[in-house]
């Protein structure tokens, strides 16, 4: 390959919903480390599994001197846990100082690597009145993960500013969801146990979302981007909301999951949102340790939850994927 080529690349989370994914696209066009806590029983060409945890940082620092990654994908993380199973210091030492060691691993031995973190929305806040989203808007995290992510991009952003990291990207992820997955999304228009759908007011509300296979097209276009020029001058450091091209509304979600075979055939229940209100009120007035949680709560079903993709478009990215193609005529990815 001619100099500035990508050859190596390493996965983190390898074996995670997007990291599976990622490595499975990214391991077509290039030599791909995966990276996991589990033994993976995947066997593609270009594929070398490292079976690890991520805070084994005398492995990390090994496997950065042998290979020197020309980009890392840094998917790994904890994620989708209940408050009271994981602590705020696990968050932190997993979802953030393992990501600084392992920038200052690879910058080290690669001062050319291009690092994409996968992020979360979740560190704006909940601090949300229904207005859009952009990735100027202010953080304000509320949540131990939360924190932890938005910890972890200020590492990043911290490193790049002292010139130790030259080519970082910031991506902060909708809910992502594919076929078998979608459980940021059913929580909002499934009632408990999925026993029925649930149309809260007039189900305009609207959130953004993103297809698991919009965010590996995405990320193998900005790796395709800068793969094949002279990169060693080239010097970036950018922050995108990551989502599918257009945000849903809960009524538009309800018709689409009625009609598709992989989500149950189930009768819609119309709930006024004036009763949401006053249930989450009373709800906050008696547990009062969490006002905060039932108000957030009570943001997402009532509210505009919509995070502005501008700038990923702008890069020339075209989403090929919704709501639509995943769940009525596309396998998945």
């Amino acid at each position: 390959m001619n100099k500035g080529m990508m050859k190596t690349i390493l996965v983190t989370g390898a074996l995670g919903f997007i990291g599976q994914a990622v490595c499975k696209r990214v391991a077509k066009n290039y030599r791909v480390v995966a990276f996991d806590r589990n033994e993976s029983s995947f066997f593609y060409s270009n594929y070398l599994s490292v079976k690890a945890d991520i805070t084994d940082d005398n492995l990390i620092t090994q496997l950065c001197d042998t290979h020197r990654f020309d980009a890392v994908i840094h998917c790994a993380g904890i994620a989708h846990q209940k408050a009271w199973e994981v602590d705020a210091n696990s968050y932190r030492e997993i979802n953030s100082r393992a990501v600084e060691k392992l920038a200052l691993a690879a910058s080290r031995s690669n001062p050319e690597v291009y690092f994409i973190f996968l992020s979360s929305i979740s560190v704006y806040g909940e601090e949300n009145n229904g207005d859009v989203i952009f990735e100027e808007s202010s953080c304000k995290p509320t949540s131990d993960y939360a924190f932890s992510k938005l910890d972890a991009e200020n590492h990043l952003i911290d490193l790049f500013n002292k010139g130790v990291m030259k080519k970082v990207d910031l991506l902060r992820l909708s809910p992502v969801y594919d076929r078998n997955n979608s459980f940021n999304i059913d929580k909002r228009i499934f009632a408990p146990g999925k026993l029925a759908y649930v149309l809260i007011g007039n189900g305009q509300q609207k959130m953004s979302a993103l297809a698991r296979g919009n965010l590996v097209d995405f990320i193998q276009y900005r790796l395709d981007s800068l793969n094949g020029r002279n990169n060693d001058g080239h010097i970036f450091c950018n922050t995108y909301n990551v989502s599918d091209k257009m945000p849903y509304t809960f009524k538009q979600i309800i018709t689409i999951f009625y009609q598709s075979s992989y989500r149950p055939t189930r009768f819609v229940i119309r709930v006024p949102l004036f009763f949401i209100k006053v249930t989450t009120k009373c709800a906050a007035y008696v547990m009062r340790k969490r006002k905060a949680w039932f108000i957030a709560a009570y943001k997402k079903i009532s509210l505009n939850l919509v995070f502005d993709n501008k700038k990923m478009l702008k890069t020339g990215f075209e989403p090929e994927h919704d709501l639509s193609t995943v769940f009525l005529d596309q396998p998945d990815i």
